[in-house]
């Protein structure tokens, strides 16, 4: 038991995210647009998924480098 309890941590940790997967976050949280609500009384700022998905179309990530293979395409999505 206590060895599931010790391969269970480790599966739950999570590495750092690759360079690209970080700049992909950072567009998406600059450019994508946002709207905000109450909820509870607390502020909640949210995001529409299908503009999330026009926003990573319309990125440089979508587009093809020579030799190289775009990142999001429409049949990935």
């Amino acid at each position: 038991m206590a060895e599931w309890r010790r391969h269970r941590k480790q599966i739950l940790e999570v590495g750092e995210p690759f360079k690209e997967e970080k700049a992909v976050a950072k567009y998406l949280r600059f450019i994508c647009p946002t709207k905000s609500t109450n909820v509870m009384g607390h502020r909640v700022h949210y995001f529409i998924a299908s503009k999330a998905v026009d926003c990573l179309l319309d990125s440089k990530w979508a587009k093809a480098k020579k030799g190289e293979e775009a990142l999001f395409t429409f049949e990935s999505l």
